[in-house]
């Protein structure tokens, strides 16, 4: 890169992480021995280390370590898990989220304090309130929870309510819609519809068979593609949907939780480490969780043997994933929980440890088809980025060997991370 104006660099400092290297999981590339240049919120080059770079940069070290794009949870319920979680996100190297139903205005709120420095955090996509069916929104209410159920789910009971909660969203700034339960096919499929029309990605449970969530036009399907498990073969249908550009997140992270029972799984709470990062009202939603748990059937083991076989079969038939955790589901602590689906995505799908980076950092970008930003380490991307002791590509449980974090520019050094999680841990203590 020539420096036409190196007044101008000196100016608006550059920071260079010299001698790294550098993981591109975009396309599959390892680069040995870069020095990489950001300035501002972009990275500026990715250059040799031979290369010079101006004087007065802010230098950081990347000898023996290795450079992945900030990685995302795809799933995540922002209003339920507060505004104490958001350092946790960063602390972790995830340094993007994509919300699946909260409070609108909070989680705005929320995101401007991050873009503008004031409070540590991920960058937040967001569906505001989720479309759920009216009946079962009075099922909620009848029976008693401890969810604030208006502030996060919309009750749709027909197509015409399901436009209308879209256009409400839409009008709103959301950045996709997503619905958990429907009425019936009809309002499923016109909120599919209506999603469209104002160019917002559909998100939704498996509300109805494979080919219906195809028509809705959904974007991603969370969880599971059905359930219960469609029985293999099903390879004509694997190409139906990989033809149809959907995307699938799994939340592999929280199934073994659901599996215990109320005391099996208090008693794994209580001895948990990461319990300290839990306070406010997720503390209390999560005990009502755990008094919520029961004995799964006996055919749930198969069932789950059947969905593992399917998410293998989809893997092989190219259908591109997503890595979320559904954080505020007991036991998916915001920003560490991320590293599990990860490893999952490499033990119990397949894929390679590049492959599972990617499904992290750039099949988001797939969702929201931003041509703009593709997750990876080239000049012009933002610079999101974590600094890791130890290769992910030879062990994906190396993406918790966090050295540091850049998010949006601003540095966080292993000392500043610890420091975000000591304050967090003491802000839980005060509540």
């Amino acid at each position: 890169m020539k420096w036409l104006s190196l007044t101008v660099y000196l100016l608006a400092q550059l920071t260079a992480i010299t001698g790294v290297t550098v993981i591109n999981p975009r396309d599959g590339r390892v680069e040995t021995g870069r020095t990489v240049l950001v300035q501002g919120k972009q990275i500026a080059a990715v250059q040799p280390s031979s290369a010079k770079f101006p004087p007065g940069s802010r230098r950081i070290d990347g000898a023996g370590k290795f450079l992945i794009p900030g990685l995302w949870d795809s799933h995540v319920h922002l209003s339920k898990a507060g505004v104490l979680s958001l350092s946790l996100f960063i602390a972790n190297g995830i340094t993007s989220v994509r919300d699946m139903g909260s409070n609108f205005e909070e989680v705005a709120k929320w995101r401007s304090q991050v873009e503008s420095g004031t409070v540590i955090g991920p960058h937040i996509k967001t569906s505001g309130q989720m479309l759920e069916s009216r009946a079962n929104i009075e099922r909620m209410k009848r029976e008693g929870t401890i969810e604030p159920v208006d502030r996060l789910r919309i009750g749709v009971a027909n197509p015409r309510e399901g436009r209308a909660a879209v256009d409400r969203l839409a009008a709103l700034g959301v950045d996709h819609i997503k619905m958990r339960t429907t009425p019936d096919l009809a309002t499923f499929l016109a909120v599919g519809e209506e999603a469209a029309l104002h160019h917002l990605p559909f998100a939704a449970h498996p509300v109805d068979t494979p080919a219906q969530l195809i028509q809705a036009r959904l974007k991603s399907v969370e969880h599971f593609l059905t359930y219960p498990a469609l029985r293999l073969p099903q390879d004509q249908l694997f190409r139906r949907i990989k033809a149809s550009g959907l995307l699938f997140s799994n939340t592999m992270a929280n199934i073994p939780g659901l599996e215990l029972t109320p005391a099996a799984a208090a008693a794994r709470l209580n001895e948990d480490p990461l319990r300290k990062y839990v306070c406010g009202y997720l503390a209390n939603d999560w005990r009502e969780q755990l008094a919520e748990l029961k004995d799964y059937p006996k055919s749930f083991p198969a069932e789950m043997s059947a969905e593992y076989r399917n998410f293998r079969a989809m893997r092989q038939a190219g259908i591109p994933f997503l890595a979320g955790t559904d954080v505020a589901v007991v036991f998916m602590y915001p920003g560490f929980s991320l590293h599990k689906e990860l490893q999952l995505l490499v033990t119990e799908i397949g894929f390679t440890p590049m492959e599972a980076l990617r499904i992290a950092s750039y099949n988001p970008h797939l969702f929201y088809a931003d041509t703009q930003n593709n997750g990876s380490i080239e000049s012009g991307q933002p610079a999101d980025l974590v600094l890791l002791d130890a290769d992910p590509i030879s062990d994906i449980r190396n993406t918790k060997q966090i050295r540091g974090v850049m998010f949006a520019g601003r540095w966080f050094d292993r000392q500043a991370l610890d420091q975000v999680l000591t304050q967090a841990a003491q802000s839980c203590n005060v509540q």
